[in-house]
């Protein structure tokens, strides 16, 4: 019974850096009034569990469970409740005894490959006007930015559901910043403290590209332009290092230690690790939005790094975001998205873009 508890209530053992990104203290009211996940009775959570078994099972099959459930109810049943109840009070407010488990069985745990698996996309409505794709990279992470600025300082509006009930935003640093770092058996999550630079790849060459100024202030969108019509040629053959992200995790895994080895890489791997998110030039333009939808979930690996969020930005100027799910759910995303919508209106001065 105390192993069982203890698996689903223990330290933050998914941090590789040992601390989740903080939010800014203007946001500690709001979030003292997010209630917490309860933990429904045990009779409930059992009546609960028969009624979806019912449906799978013969009548027989379905008496034997029922007989199961009844006999798990006289026994070891109300230990184990009392022992959930009680790890679960030890938490902090912001978390769950479901945090653990679902990090472990949902996202970190499973050895498959993320993309389609586990990372999913969202495509961007088009701008009004043709927009050449650099220029509206630039206006993605103009807008990436300062949403990150806002969430820093406070000034982002607090989410509260229908009604006006408040809704968690422990999960809203972790957006930005985070990365998923391979692990035999188990990844982790590591989160930068105060990442400042967007990760470019460009046809498999890497580069980093600053996006704030020396005061924390988000740069322009002009200035990021300037900054990706710098980047230089990308070699014809360069080494597609980030294909990698797509593979098993165990195998990933080991990889990335190998490659670790040495100095240079493990300084260009942890620029990746440690950028705010990533940028895809990727080369293609896809002709559909089926087309679209396949190439952000799955597109050409040697472009993307589906161990972090990644805005996708196409030969044509269609745009869309891949992200590791492990971090956070699609709600907080869909906040980001919704702010990087609106960089279709402004850099192209036509009607409001918005996330599909």
């Amino acid at each position: 019974l105390q192993r069982a508890a203890a698996a689903a209530a223990p330290k933050r053992w998914w941090l590789a850096n040992s601390t989740a990104p903080l939010l800014a203290p203007a946001y500690a009211a709001h979030q003292r009034s997010v209630p917490r996940l309860p933990i429904p009775p045990l009779g409930e959570t059992l009546e609960r569990y028969l009624r979806a078994a019912q449906p799978l099972q013969t009548l027989e099959e379905h008496a034997a469970t029922r007989a199961a459930v009844a006999q798990f109810f006289d026994t070891d049943g109300p230990g184990l409740q009392r022992l959930l109840e009680e790890a679960d009070a030890a938490l902090p407010h912001d978390s769950s005894y479901l945090e653990s488990l679902w990090y472990r069985l949902a996202y970190l745990g499973p050895r498959s490959p993320v993309p389609i698996h586990a990372n999913p996309c969202f495509t961007l409505a088009p701008p009004s006007r043709h927009t050449p794709p650099l220029e509206r990279a630039a206006g993605l992470l103009a807008k990436a930015a300062q949403w990150a600025h806002a969430l820093r300082t406070g000034t982002l509006t607090a989410p509260t559901a229908k009604g006006g009930s408040p809704l968690c935003m422990a999960l809203l640093p972790a957006v930005l910043g985070t990365a998923r770092i391979p692990r035999q058996g188990c990844d982790v999550l590591h989160s930068a403290s105060a990442p400042d630079a967007a990760a470019v790849c460009r046809r498999g060459e890497w580069y980093s590209v600053p996006l704030f100024d020396a005061t924390g202030a988000p740069l322009p969108p002009a200035t990021l332009l300037d900054s990706l019509k710098q980047l230089p040629p990308a070699a014809a053959h360069a080494p597609a290092v980030g294909a990698l992200t797509a593979w098993r995790r165990d195998e990933w895994a080991e990889a990335r230690a190998a490659l670790s080895s040495s100095p240079q890489n493990e300084s260009s791997r942890k620029a990746i690790d440690e950028a705010l998110l990533v940028l895809s030039l990727d080369d293609s333009a896809p002709a559909s939005p089926t087309e679209l939808a396949r190439a952000s979930l799955c597109g050409d690996a040697t472009a993307r790094w589906y161990d972090k969020l990644q805005l996708l930005v196409f030969a044509d100027g269609q745009a869309a975001i891949n992200f590791e799910h492990a971090p956070q759910d699609g709600a907080q995303v869909v906040s980001l998205a919704s702010h990087l919508a609106e960089a279709g209106e402004h850099e192209a001065g036509g009607r409001r873009a918005a996330a599909r």
